[in-house]
């Protein structure tokens, strides 16, 4: 990924890093880390979410 795209990633997220820091200034091992600990909270929260999921039987519906 581009600097360009980790900053965008890290401002579109619900990362309060960006009111705390510019992330221009950040160095690339920051951003990086900044990166991979985002995903790694995405991933966590997801998997929660899929834990609970109930699998129901393919449908399918003519309109």
């Amino acid at each position: 990924m581009s600097r360009t795209y980790k900053i965008a990633l890290i401002l579109k997220s619900r990362n309060s890093l960006p009111i705390y820091r510019d992330l221009s200034q950040l160095s690339d091992r920051e951003l990086d880390q900044q990166v991979v600990a985002m995903l790694r909270r995405m991933r966590v929260n997801e998997s929660s979410v899929i834990a609970r999921m109930a699998l129901r039987r393919p449908t399918f519906g003519l309109n």
